[in-house]
């Protein structure tokens, strides 16, 4: 499983700022040919894409995001997608799992398959549509169009997205997929806002977060990155834990904290996610 704590928005209108992201600390690149992109630019969009992708050698993980399923341009994305080579799919408005089963039918083995839920009726749907097809790796919260959906303004808050983003964490949990991807941040200018809600999600239980510019991708890899001393203790406790068990002990103290099976557990996949970040 490939833990990704960040993932940068790229309009694929704009060359330049493709070219940033791509040169950026992010550790996936979305190139977006969806909400980024004008209804006259969609098809000269597209083919721009295919070009800077077939010309340029990324270090980054590649997403793209293609057009809704529904629209013009949403199968011609997905073709020129593939056809590019890239590492993943963000699906937008995931609603209906029928829907994002067929799309998952159509991708390679390798291809990722993240689908985006922003609505509703893809909140109360979502189980369904993590379960639909083993090609879903995890899913992805889109608040602002969700919020316009449910017809509330965007909270910094989180009061009036907090039903959702709980939801799709356990409903990630119970389909076993990746933690779901938190939403954008999309106040540029308020960097203490923005840290607040990166620790909300994580105590949510979310596992990385949308970005709309690079300024945004240190805060989130701080947030979503064990520190030094908590992946000291973490190893700690599993050498103490497993060392214990040989000796059929299942519950132990180190200092002055109980250890027993969930915290073992908890710890186990504190280092695990360290050795993924080669930490």
């Amino acid at each position: 499983m490939n833990y990704l704590r960040s993932f940068l928005f790229a309009p694929g209108s704009n060359t330049h700022v493709m070219q940033k992201a791509l040169n950026s600390t992010a550790d996936a690149v979305i190139l977006d040919l969806e909400d980024a992109v004008s209804i006259s630019e969609k098809k000269s969009t597209r083919t721009q894409v295919f070009e800077l992708l077939k010309s340029t050698e990324w270090l980054r993980r590649i997403y793209i995001r293609i057009n809704g399923w529904e629209t013009p341009w949403g199968r011609a994305d997905l073709e020129t997608a593939i056809a590019a080579g890239i590492d993943g799919i963000m699906l937008p408005k995931a609603e209906i799992p029928k829907v994002v089963a067929e799309i998952a039918e159509l991708l390679p083995a390798d291809v990722d398959f993240i689908p985006l839920v922003e609505t509703a009726r893809g909140i109360l749907n979502a189980y369904d549509i993590a379960i639909c097809h083993d090609r879903i790796s995890r899913l992805a919260f889109g608040a602002v169009d969700f919020s316009t959906d449910i017809g509330t303004d965007y909270s910094k808050s989180g009061i009036a997205l907090l039903h959702a983003r709980s939801h799709l964490v356990l409903v990630s949990r119970a389909a076993d997929l990746l933690p779901p991807i938190d939403t954008v941040f999309p106040d540029l200018l308020d960097m203490v806002g923005f840290a607040d809600e990166l620790d909300q999600v994580k105590q949510l239980g979310m596992f990385g977060k949308l970005a709309i510019h690079p300024k945004q991708l240190d805060p989130i890899h701080t947030t979503f990155t064990p520190s030094r001393d908590e992946i000291t203790e973490a190893r700690e406790v599993v050498r103490a834990f497993e060392k214990a068990e040989q000796k059929g002990i299942a519950a132990l103290e180190i200092q002055g904290k109980f250890i027993d099976y969930p915290v073992y557990r908890h710890a186990k996949k504190v280092v695990l996610l360290a050795e993924m970040l080669t930490l």
